[in-house]
C-alpha cells in the first residue's frame, strides 16, 4: 500500500536505473543498511524477475548512486506485481530513497530463458504423444535444470521418453524464432493458446509461440502457443540442446 507496484523491465533488458523506495531489515523497515546486514529491497522499477511460475527468482548486483552495493541473492515476487529484493549489503551503506544501478546475473538469467523455453517444448511434446490430457502441474525453472509435473495415469516408457526427447530437439534445431504477444486471456484462448487450468489470469496476458510453424496449429500457427509471463530465448535454438534424465512419480 505504502510503495505501489513495481515496473517490471526484465522482459527486455537485465540492466536499469531505479529509486529505493523501501529497505526491510529483520522484519521491519528501516532508513539505511550498512555492510554485512540481511535486507530486502523494494524500487520502483527493476530488471529482476521475481520468481513465480516455476521460474526462479533472479540474482545480480544493485549499487547505489554514492557506491553502496547490495549483492542480491533472490528475487521474490509478493501481493501480485510487488518484487522484492532479498541480499546482502556488501559495501557501504545503502538509504531508503537512493538512486540505484541494477544488474542482473546475465549468464544466470541465459540458463533460466533457455530451461523456461525447454518447458513449453516439453509440454507439447508430451501431450503430442501422450495425448491431450495431459497438462502442466507444476515446474521448477532453476538455471542448471527443469522439472516438469504432468498428469498421466501410468509411468512414461522409455520409447515415449525417446520420442519426445527427439522432437523437442528437432524444434530446437530449427532456430525458429520466439514470438511474443499481448492480448487478453480469453483472446489468446480462442486463438489456441494453452492456459493452465487454476492459474489466475489478469486482464493483459503475454502468449508465447515457439518451435516453428506447423500446419497443425491454427491460429498462432506456431508448434507451441502459451500464457506465460516467464523469461524466454529469442530463438529456439539458444537452448542448446535437451536430455530427458530422470522420470518418476511425484507420489514417490
Amino acid at each position: 500500500d505504502k510503495v505501489g507496484a513495481t515496473d517490471f523491465l526484465g522482459y527486455d533488458t537485465e540492466a536499469a536505473e531505479g529509486q529505493i523506495l523501501a529497505i526491510v531489515k529483520d522484519g521491519a523497515p528501516v532508513d539505511t543498511a550498512v555492510a554485512g546486514d540481511s535486507v530486502a529491497l523494494i524500487l520502483n522499477q527493476t530488471p529482476f524477475y521475481g520468481e513465480s511460475g516455476g521460474q526462479m527468482g533472479d540474482e545480480g548486483t544493485i549499487r547505489s548512486a554514492d557506491g553502496a552495493v547490495v549483492s542480491v541473492s533472490d528475487t521474490q515476487k509478493k501481493l501480485g506485481d510487488l518484487f522484492v529484493h532479498m541480499g546482502t549489503v556488501a559495501e557501504g551503506e545503502i538509504k531508503s530513497g537512493d538512486e540505484a544501478a541494477l544488474i542482473v546475473d546475465s549468464a544466470r538469467r541465459s540458463k533460466l530463458r533457455a530451461n523456461h523455453s525447454a518447458t513449453h517444448l516439453l509440454h507439447e511434446a508430451l501431450r503430442r504423444h501422450l495425448g491431450d490430457h495431459v497438462t502442466q502441474k507444476g515446474s521448477l525453472v532453476a538455471p542448471g535444470r527443469l522439472r516438469f509435473d504432468i498428469s498421466h495415469p501410468r509411468p512414461v516408457e522409455s520409447d515415449d521418453i525417446r520420442v519426445v526427447e527427439t522432437e523437442v530437439n528437432a524444434r530446437i534445431r530449427l532456430n525458429a524464432p520466439v514470438e511474443t504477444r499481448l492480448m487478453t486471456p480469453d483472446e489468446a484462448v480462442e486463438a489456441g493458446a494453452l492456459a493452465l487450468f487454476g492459474e489466475k489470469y489478469g486482464e493483459e496476458v503475454r502468449v508465447v509461440s515457439m518451435g516453428g510453424d506447423d500446419p497443425e496449429k491454427a491460429g498462432f500457427g506456431q508448434y507451441s502457443t502459451e500464457l506465460c509471463g516467464g523469461t524466454h530465448v529469442r530463438r529456439t535454438g539458444d537452448i542448446g540442446f535437451f536430455k530427458i534424465v530422470g522420470e518418476g512419480a511425484v507420489s514417490a
